[in-house]
């Protein structure tokens, strides 16, 4: 295992952690019915969370250039990338949809779990 996919794999972790952390603040927002106050709660996060993902795309488009696995695509990572981007920001409001955003979670970790499962 090169350095390189050691860095997919670390960051592909860091995102599953982070998905979960997503799925709490939507349950959270969802008991407590409540606007989020945007600058304070909601920028900060999804910041954060917009600079991993940004440093996991470029780290996995690099190991599927490199590597060609099977079955992974950079535009399944784009369509990833913009998903997680999304629900980052959705999860801390309650009008969002749960069908939708329970739809966008699963998507993301399958690619997640696919892409460790390519990357051992």
């Amino acid at each position: 295992m090169s350095g390189n996919d050691k860095s997919v794999k670390e960051l592909t972790n860091q995102l599953l952690v982070e998905l979960d952390r997503i799925e709490e603040n939507f349950m959270a927002a969802k008991v407590s019915n409540q606007e989020p106050d945007f600058f304070q709660t909601v920028k900060p996060y999804a910041d954060e969370v917009f600079a991993t993902v940004a440093q996991w795309e470029s780290t996995v488009k690099s190991w599927i250039l490199s590597e060609k696995p099977k079955y992974i695509h950079v535009q399944q990572i784009d369509s990833t990338v913009e998903n997680i981007n999304m629900v980052a920001v959705q999860s801390f409001y309650p009008d969002t949809r749960d069908k939708r955003f329970k739809g966008m979670i699963q998507s993301i970790r399958y690619v997640l779990n696919d892409t460790i499962s390519k990357n051992m």
